[in-house]
């Protein structure tokens, strides 16, 4: 037999290291608590199945729909996921990681081999694999943190004031807590400088004169927009029993990529400060806000 060798102890040990890589990986990303001993459980059941596989009878065992199947059965063995929506997103993690893994083998092997040279098998290539997939656990987590996640979260917003509107980039803050005292309907913060110029002259004359909040209110309350006028308290670290002044907008338009979702009579609260340090967003959304209206 001239024919390819294949090691069934290489096999097991190589993916038994590789299911663990990835699966810790997977872990990591996916948000779930890493259990080392549920890891390698996970890890030593693919190895087993991957040495199978070198037994033409138990091809049937090989199918696309039977893998696809074995890899849902590991990652729940591995990870405890705790719910759909978690396992959903460990399985979609896995398999990125597992093709990316997967790419930089092929890329290592393509770069180091002559093409005279034909295929043969390199363990410098499985390290690269290996290693590609830790940097991913490693740094993926802060990218997707940093970059990636907060990105989904942000959203085009357009607040409408009669013929007036304003456009901006809204960030879904489920922490955002404040509520409309008359109507117990969650609040839009919005910045300032966003809102300006749809408001009336005399309403942006008392907030740019004013810095004292008694002044301020009065002003306001005789100014042509004093029906749409609303007092929002709050409570936040290094401020207790606070106001925030409201304005109420005849429309409140957030895309969400797919269609628009538009709330009527919406107040929003007017931010004299930045929220964002890099301009990346000008409102804070309340996440009932996202529901059809």
């Amino acid at each position: 037999m001239d024919g390819p060798k294949v090691y069934g102890d290489l096999t097991f040990v190589i993916n038994l290291i590789m299911d663990f890589i990835i699966l810790w990986a997977t872990a990591r990303l996916a948000g779930t608590k890493i259990i080392i001993s549920r890891l390698t459980v996970a890890s030593l059941l693919g190895a087993i199945y991957s040495v199978i596989y070198l037994f033409p009878s138990m091809a049937v065992w090989y199918s696309l729909p039977a893998k696809i199947l074995f890899s849902c059965i590991i990652l729940v063995l591995g990870l405890a996921p705790k719910n759909w929506r978690q396992f959903k997103r460990a399985l979609l993690y896995f398999y990125a990681i597992s093709f990316a893994a997967a790419g930089a083998t092929i890329a290592v092997s393509y770069l180091a081999t002559a093409p005279e040279q034909g295929f043969e098998f390199s363990y410098l290539w499985l390290a690269a694999g290996a290693g590609f997939a830790v940097l991913l656990g490693i740094y993926g987590e802060k990218h997707l943190l940093k970059r990636i996640v907060p990105d989904l979260l942000k959203f085009g917003v357009e607040l409408r004031f009669g013929t007036r509107s304003c456009n901006g980039k809204g960030f879904l803050d489920t922490g955002n807590g404040l509520r409309d005292p008359l109507t117990n309907r969650p609040v839009v913060v919005a910045e300032y400088e966003l809102i300006r110029n749809c408001l009336p002259e005399d309403f942006k004359q008392v907030l740019d004169i004013c810095q004292n909040e008694n002044d301020m209110l009065d002003g306001l309350s005789r100014s042509s927009w004093a029906n749409r006028l609303r007092i929002i308290p709050f409570s936040s670290i290094g401020r207790r029993n606070g106001i925030l002044v409201g304005i109420r907008a005849d429309t409140v338009l957030v895309d969400t990529g797919k269609s628009d979702v538009a709330h009527n009579n919406v107040v929003v609260g007017i931010y004299r400060e930045k929220l964002s340090r890099d301009g990346s967003y000008q409102m804070l959304i309340p996440s009932e806000i996202m529901n059809n209206g």
